[in-house]
């Protein structure tokens, strides 16, 4: 038996901070291997300051994940992290017991731990169903469907090139935007609340393409408003509702008799209206028995009312013009970018389709160092909803000898996946326009 303590990785999400992370990964006598992640709130000497368990794993010697167990104290980020091989946290988890195997077999004592098992020990998932292939078929069906019990066809592809048009634009300190690449993941359901948590915002990309800022660069924020009307009696009936709802039967019915007695206790146009309001909601009649009856009609206390938020979009238009053989090469490259990127894709059992990858796209001011820049609008993870491709631009066909395009117009069309927030937006002093 043997343990080693990896040293402290750091891992940034951005606007809600860094946390630092350790793995404690032991060998035991019958070949299986136990790895303990603790997370801490900074690091003193190499040391995890005020560390917490998160995650613990244990691997037999068979290589199979018998213990996978998510403590309390992992974060909504961290659960969604221990999920996501590709995430940030998993790379670093994977790197620490990589970086304590050297020392685990130097100091003996790990006979039948083998190389595969200690590799799966820095695998772990955060939930041991997700460390088997499932399909549909092989799905039990009391356990419920999640988007990793849906597995990709082998010929899916999660990884794309980096690209750059023009060639030299890395040589020139212009602005540039550059779209990254993300796999889609979808949002987990919180039944804790009825609701579904937040996606998460640091994801390692698959693939970059960086261009020229285009022109026409605009957005548009919106709120959905509409007009709602509320008179007396819905008031008053949806008063009945809801005692009946938190209150039960004796709740339902004291509210009608309380609704019954005001009337009954007012005299004129009040009691009048009131009544008839309500005659008219139980015969099914609505307004109208008012208005035979006196002329008028019951104030609806229209009012203009938030109704939801409004999702954004964005469309860019860029003039690919190849001036050589390897730029033409290159703009080859960025239209499969697109175009592969935002196609749907198969699941393995050919039974579903799953959701295409998504987009960050960020405005890069190209100073001393590139930073996004505070003087364009963010912009959340996007679908692509949209690939127009037009390959004689200049009205005529035109090829270089090897029959590339010297021109091709690309119009894109993203849309936000989430709307904005007020608290989306960073606390900078207004330094920023943010979204």
């Amino acid at each position: 038996m043997a343990s080693k303590t990896s040293k402290a990785s750091v891992v940034d999400r951005k606007s809600k901070g860094k946390s630092y992370y350790s793995s404690d990964v032991t060998t035991l006598a019958d070949g299986s291997v136990q790895r303990q992640t603790y997370r801490g709130d900074s690091t003193k000497n190499g040391t995890l300051v005020n560390k917490v368990l998160i995650q613990n794993v244990t691997v037999n010697s068979e290589g199979t994940v018998t213990k996978d167990e998510v403590s309390s104290n992992a974060t909504v980020d961290e659960q969604r992290d221990l999920r996501n091989p590709k995430s940030t946290l998993r790379q670093a988890i994977k790197n620490q017991v990589n970086n304590v195997t050297p020392d685990l077999k130097g100091d003996g004592n790990i006979d039948g731990v083998s190389d595969s098992t200690l590799n799966k020990a820095a695998l772990g998932s955060g939930n041991a169903a997700l460390n088997q292939v499932q399909t549909l078929e092989s799905q039990p069906a009391s356990q419920p469907l999640n988007s990793a019990s849906i597995a990709d066809r082998a010929d899916t592809r999660k990884s794309f090139p980096n690209c750059v048009y023009p060639l030299d634009l890395g040589k020139t300190k212009q602005d540039v935007i550059k779209f990254t690449m993300l796999e889609y993941v979808p949002k987990d359901l919180n039944t804790s609340n009825f609701g579904f948590s937040d996606r998460a915002e640091s994801r390692d990309g698959i693939g970059t393409v960086i261009l020229p800022i285009p022109g026409g660069i605009q957005d548009t924020n919106s709120v959905q408003w509409a007009g709602q009307n509320m008179n007396a009696a819905e008031a008053a009936m949806a008063d009945v509702a809801l005692r009946g709802i938190t209150g039960g039967p004796n709740g339902f019915f004291t509210g009608i008799q309380d609704a019954a007695d005001k009337i009954a206790k007012n005299s004129g146009e009040v009691g009048t209206a009131a009544a008839a309001a309500f005659a008219g909601a139980a015969t099914g009649t609505g307004g109208q028995l008012l208005t035979r009856t006196t002329g008028a009609v019951i104030n609806p206390n229209l009012e203009l009312l938030f109704s939801g938020p409004a999702l954004r979009t964005f469309s860019f238009q860029f003039k690919l013009n190849a001036r050589e053989a390897a730029e033409s090469k290159e703009i080859v490259k960025i239209l499969r970018f697109f175009k592969q990127g935002s196609a749907a894709q198969k699941s393995k059992s050919h039974l579903f389709l799953k959701s295409p990858h998504t987009f960050q796209i960020q405005y890069l001011h190209r100073g001393d160092k590139d930073t996004e820049s505070p003087f364009m609008n963010k912009i959340k993870e996007c679908a692509l909803q949209s690939v127009a491709v037009n390959y004689t631009p200049e009205g005529n066909y035109a090829t270089f000898d090897d029959g590339a395009m010297t021109s091709y117009e690309l119009t894109l069309q993203f849309g936000e996946l989430e709307p904005v927030f007020n608290n989306d937006y960073d606390v900078d002093n207004d330094t920023s326009i943010g979204f």
